[in-house]
C-alpha cells in the first residue's frame, strides 16, 4: 500500500510539471522518428526495394545534352516542382531494381522532364515503386539529325549502365536489375545501347543482362529486329540510310523484350513513312511479317503486343501547348489556339480538290502518339494523372513475364 501511494504521488507530481511532460514527449517522438528512419534505410539502402507498395517513386535524370559520356546526373527541379534525386547517391545505394526511360523526338529539357514525370505518375498509379531514371538527350532536331544523335547516344547510355551494374556488383556485392523503357525514336537509343553492350567483353564476361526492354510506339523500321543483316540491305526503302539488324543483340542481351505497337498511331501511320521512304515502323504493326523464320528473334525474349486500346482518345496528353508548324501548316497552328494544343500527328493537313488547305483535327482510340506514357488531367489540373496509357501493360509484364 505504501508503494502504491508513493507511485501515485510521483504520477501526480509528474503530471503537474509541464516541462517534464514536454521532455518525455520529445524523447518518445524522437525515438519513433529514429525507428522509422532506420526501417526506411533498411528498405532503400539494403537492396530490398519492394516492387509494389510505397507512395512516391524516387526520380533521377541523366543527360548527354552537353556531350557527356557517360551521361551525367542532372541537379535540377523536376517537372513536378520537386528536386530530382542525386544519381551519385543511387549508385551507392544499388537498389535491386531500377528503370531507365528514354524520351522521343523533338523533346527539349522541359519536355524530357515532363515525359519522365508522366511515366512516374503512371507507374505509381499501378503501384509499382522502383527508382526511375530519365535520359535527356538532344532529340529536338530535324528528323535525320535526331536519328543520328539517337544512334550516338546508345554507347553513352551503355557506358552508364555498365558502370552502374559493375560497380554495384564488385564494390557493394549487390545485383541490380535494369529495366529499359523508350518512346518513339527513343527506341533507336535503346537498340544502339544493346548493341554497344553486346560488343562489350567485360559486360559479357560478367554475365550481365538487361532484365527487360519495352519499346512504346517505336519509330524504327519493322525489319530492324531481324537477326539477318540482309533483311536490311535488301530492302529498297533503306537506301542511303544507316540501319541495323538487332535481332542477335536482342537475343543475347535481354531477358524479356517487348515491342508495344499500335496500328492506329497517327505519327507512325503518316509522319514516319514520310521521312522513311514509305517504310513501316516497328511500333505500328510489330515485326515485319515476311522476315524468314530463321531470321526472327526467338520468343522469349521477343514479344509483340498490340496496345491500341490502351491509348485514350485524348488530344493533349502532356498539357504543353505546341505549335507543330511542320505538321499543321504555319498559319493554322500558330494562330489557332485550339489546334496548337493538340498533340503531334492529330492535326494532319491536306489540300482538297480546290487547292484549299484543310486541317483534319480528329482523335480516336489509339491515335495519340503522345499517349503511351499516360495522360494528364487536362484542363482541370495538369499535375494530376488521369490515364496510364500503356504503362499498365509494362507493369503487368514486369510482374508476370510471359513464358
Amino acid at each position: 500500500m505504501t508503494n502504491f501511494k508513493k507511485t501515485n504521488m510521483n504520477v501526480k507530481k509528474f503530471s503537474s510539471n509541464p516541462s517534464l511532460s514536454i521532455v518525455l514527449l520529445g524523447i518518445i517522438i524522437t525515438s519513433l522518428f529514429t525507428l522509422l528512419l532506420f526501417l526506411t534505410n533498411i528498405l532503400e539502402f539494403n537492396n530490398v526495394w519492394a516492387a509494389t507498395g510505397g507512395t512516391a517513386i524516387p526520380t533521377y535524370m541523366i543527360s548527354t545534352r552537353d556531350g557527356s559520356d557517360p551521361p551525367k546526373g542532372v541537379k535540377e527541379i523536376g517537372y513536378n516542382g520537386k528536386p530530382l534525386g542525386d544519381i551519385n547517391q543511387l549508385k551507392k545505394d544499388c537498389p535491386a531494381e531500377v528503370a531507365i526511360f528514354v524520351h522521343g523526338w523533338h523533346n527539349d529539357q522541359n519536355k524530357a522532364k515532363e515525359r519522365l514525370d508522366r511515366v512516374k505518375m503512371s507507374l505509381e498509379s499501378n503501384n509499382y515503386i522502383i527508382p526511375l531514371i530519365g535520359l535527356s538527350w538532344n532529340s529536338d532536331k530535324e528528323w535525320d539529325d535526331a536519328k543520328t544523335i539517337a544512334q550516338q547516344n546508345g554507347p553513352k547510355l551503355a557506358h552508364f549502365i555498365f558502370d552502374y551494374v559493375n560497380t554495384c556488383k564488385h564494390q557493394f556485392n549487390k545485383n541490380v536489375n535494369v529495366r529499359l523503357i523508350s518512346h518513339s525514336i527513343g527506341a533507336r537509343v535503346i537498340l544502339s545501347t544493346l548493341d554497344s553492350l553486346y560488343k562489350n567483353p567485360m559486360w559479357k564476361n560478367n554475365g550481365f543482362k538487361i532484365a527487360s526492354v519495352h519499346l512504346m510506339g517505336a519509330a524504327v523500321d519493322d525489319e530492324e529486329v531481324s537477326k539477318n543483316p540482309l533483311d536490311i540491305s535488301s530492302d529498297p526503302t533503306n537506301a542511303n540510310t544507316v540501319k541495323s539488324a538487332y535481332g542477335k543483340v536482342i537475343e543475347g542481351e535481354v531477358v524479356r523484350f517487348y515491342n508495344l505497337f499500335d496500328p492506329e498511331d497517327n505519327v507512325l501511320q503518316f509522319i514516319y513513312p514520310f521521312y522513311e521512304g514509305k517504310d513501316t515502323a516497328l511500333g505500328q504493326h510489330g515485326m515485319q511479317q515476311n522476315i524468314k523464320q530463321i531470321d526472327k528473334v526467338t520468343t522469349p525474349p521477343y514479344y509483340d503486343i498490340n496496345v491500341q486500346n490502351e491509348i485514350e482518345p485524348g488530344q493533349d496528353a502532356d498539357g504543353i501547348a505546341d505549335a507543330h508548324v511542320v505538321f499543321c501548316g504555319i498559319v493554322v497552328c500558330r494562330d489557332n489556339l485550339i489546334i496548337k494544343d493538340w498533340d503531334i500527328g492529330l492535326c494532319l493537313p491536306y489540300y482538297n480538290f480546290f487547292g484549299t488547305l484543310i486541317t483534319n483535327c480528329h482523335v480516336d482510340v489509339g491515335d495519340n502518339h503522345a499517349g503511351y506514357m499516360g495522360f494528364r488531367n487536362i484542363p482541370a489540373n495538369k499535375n494530376v494523372h488521369e490515364y496510364d496509357g500503356a504503362i499498365d501493360v509494362v507493369v503487368q509484364n514486369w510482374l508476370r513475364p510471359p513464358k
